[in-house]
């Protein structure tokens, strides 16, 4: 039974924290955590919501260290 949900599950349910997670419908008013950026955050990356061009620059970030 239990492959039966994982079956179903969500896919961002499934997925690492440290990977981005696309928000759902309902989380998309949340702002970019980006310091001055007013645009409404779309992906959420080690707990904080970020814009596209803000995450790729933190991602790029991350992948250079």
């Amino acid at each position: 039974m239990a492959q039966v949900y994982r079956r179903f599950a969500h896919p961002s349910l499934l997925q690492s924290k440290a990977q981005p997670r696309r928000l759902l419908h309902s989380e998309l008013s949340q702002p970019c955590s980006w310091a001055d950026c007013s645009a409404k955050a779309v992906s959420e990356y080690k707990d904080k919501a970020y814009c596209a061009s803000h995450l790729l620059k933190i991602l790029q970030k991350e992948w250079q260290k």
